[in-house]
């Protein structure tokens, strides 16, 4: 090995932290992300806030007029619900500063992310691929929000 190749930058990529939390929705599987240690141990109290909540009733009240918007007002809302579906649900725990906190305030929180994808004629001038994130802190939904993927 020579001197030159001391500096040779390696293409290894970085290994992603994830594993399955054991927990479902709509038979898609909870992955952990990130912490796995701290995600495994808060997914299942976290998850069981959504449940609570209602997750087809975050989707369809939050998220759907959310995905409307001001280009779709006209759209009716449960067939919005009913044509768009979700292919990914990740969860990570973690600390979130001041200035990103969904509550304004340096703290941890739980957040999940639902992936979703249009499954019919109705939506698919909509979105092609869309994001739902859901922060959870002390047993209560503090934010939802939404993001093009």
């Amino acid at each position: 090995m020579g001197l030159t190749d001391l500096f040779k930058k390696k293409n290894t990529p970085p290994a992603i932290q994830e594993t399955d939390s054991g927990l479902q929705f709509r038979d898609i599987p909870v992955i952990v992300e990130f912490d796995l240690e701290a995600g495994m141990a808060h997914v299942k109290e976290d998850f069981s806030v959504l449940e609570k909540e209602g997750i087809d009733k975050i989707i369809l009240e939050t998220f759907v007029p959310w995905l409307k918007g001001d280009q779709f007002p006209d759209k009716d809302d449960r067939t919005v619900f009913d044509q768009i579906a979700v292919s990914a649900v990740s969860y990570h725990y973690g600390r979130i500063i001041e200035k990103y906190s969904p509550t304004g305030r340096d703290d941890y929180f739980g957040q999940f992310e639902f992936d979703f994808e249009s499954c019919g004629e109705y939506t698919e001038d909509m979105l092609e691929a869309t994001a739902m994130e859901v922060y959870v802190k002390d047993g209560a939904v503090v934010k939802i929000g939404g993001y093009d993927i």
